[in-house]
């Protein structure tokens, strides 16, 4: 697998990459939906941005968005 890796170009590679990162973040958000399936996508959306940003962080983006009207 190795030489495998290697063997693919730097465009190929970042391909994979992101299909990795997409194939996470669709697991991530079934598995959201399963435990709240009452819940918008927008709902799931926050409940994964406040997973891989933290609490804190999270509240202290949310605030700012409040704080400029966004929310």
């Amino acid at each position: 697998m190795d030489a495998w890796y290697r063997s693919l170009s730097p465009t190929q590679r970042g391909e994979l990459l992101r299909d990795a990162w997409r194939t996470g973040r669709a697991l991530q958000i079934a598995g959201l939906r399963a435990r709240f399936p009452n819940e918008s996508e927008a709902q799931l959306e926050l409940r994964l941005a406040e997973r891989w940003l933290g609490s804190e962080l999270f509240n202290r983006v949310m605030a700012q968005r409040r704080a400029r009207g966004l929310e």
